[in-house]
């Protein structure tokens, strides 16, 4: 019969190895097991097992020494290590579990105990590498969604224009015009949260008044379909040290989730400067309002699943404040709007 799982036992005394086998054996595990840890560890490097069950007093390299060398190994230290130990005292389980143990077993074993939690450990590891996996196809996904939507939404800016020289402008352009935007933002959307991980962020000195200024005109159209109105005031000349790429994105998804929220025939209003002795920027429209503000951050939420988009835009705002250190504060009444302020302090002292 096929062994489901690898169970290794590191423990100094064989009697203790040969009594949590008899335990283990009906459970369809291959149990390895060994009194010599650096042995262990090595083999474990050719060989990784599902779990580790480690005892703590051990001669040489002691349990927490044995869990944090396997730690630092790339392909051990998701493993789950269940601590054995005859210590029962608080401080023993702490440093247990700061060591990045996920269990603790105290001896004398119990039979039904053990079996219980180690199932457990492994139902678990099971499931973290199931989402593991799963996440890396969804990444895959995303780059191939990427990869396709390129093209085409590049064709649709092009034929647009081509359309409107002969022809002129259009509501039908317009709208067209703003569809491809808010594709385009999608794709921004995407291509961050892709390429976040390797993309290199320099930062720049960025003056806001033209940086804003032009993030409002590539809005035009689609806050138009809505005849929506946008507001730019501003009390001083301000300039910004921060990547141009993650400012967009801030920028760009606050803005396009006022235009998405507003009411038609309404305003959004943009403030950046000094205002009660805060440097902030502000986007205030006057739409429906939000019910949970701590809920929009989270990935892939929508208010309503009706709206154009993936729930992205705001969870990557947060991600860049959180990033630069720039504080949100919010303000909504449901029917009356919102209002998102940035304290952007922090990116007005930077240096490049």
């Amino acid at each position: 019969m096929t062994k489901n799982y690898t169970v290794l036992i590191i423990d100094d005394k064989k009697e203790n190895l040969k009594y949590l086998n008899e335990i283990l054996k009906d459970e369809n595990y291959e149990i390895k097991a060994s009194i010599d840890a650096k042995f262990a560890i090595e083999s474990s490097k050719n060989n990784p097992p599902h779990l580790i069950l480690l005892d703590i007093k051990m001669p040489e390299l002691d349990g927490f020494e044995v869990c944090k060398i396997i730690k630092k190994e790339e392909n051990l230290k998701d493993i789950p290590i269940i601590f054995i130990s005859a210590l029962d005292d608080i401080d023993s389980k702490v440093k247990a579990f700061s060591q990045g143990g996920v269990d603790y077993i105290t001896k004398p074993f119990e039979p039904k105990e053990i079996k219980a939690r180690v199932r457990n450990q492994l139902e678990i590891y099971k499931s973290k590498i199931t989402i593991a996996s799963l996440l890396e196809q969804q990444d895959l996904f995303v780059k191939k969604i990427m990869h396709e939507m390129n093209t085409p939404v590049s064709i649709i800016s092009l034929n647009t224009e081509l359309i409107e020289q002969k022809y002129g402008l259009s509501k039908e352009i317009e709208s067209i015009r703003a569809s491809s935007k808010t594709l385009s933002s999608i794709y921004g959307d995407l291509s961050y949260k892709v390429k976040k991980e390797s993309r290199e962020y320099k930062i720049t000195k960025i003056n806001l008044l033209k940086f804003i200024s032009s993030r409002i005109q590539f809005f035009d159209e689609l806050a138009n379909t809505k005849d929506i109105h946008i507001n730019l005031e501003y009390s001083d000349e301000l300039e910004v040290f921060i990547n141009s790429y993650e400012f967009e994105r801030l920028i760009d998804n606050t803005i396009s989730n006022a235009i998405k929220y507003s009411k038609e025939s309404s305003e959004i209003d943009v403030f950046f400067g000094v205002e009660e002795n805060k440097t902030i920027i502000s986007i205030e429209d006057f739409g429906i309002g939000i019910e949970d503000t701590e809920l929009i951050f989270e990935e892939y939420y929508q208010k309503s699943n009706k709206k154009l988009g993936l729930g992205l835009g705001l969870n990557i705002v947060k991600e860049i404040c959180d990033k630069y250190e720039i504080v949100i504060d919010i303000k909504s009444e449901k029917n009356r709007g919102t209002k998102f302020t940035f304290d952007i302090e922090p990116i007005t002292k930077k240096s490049i």
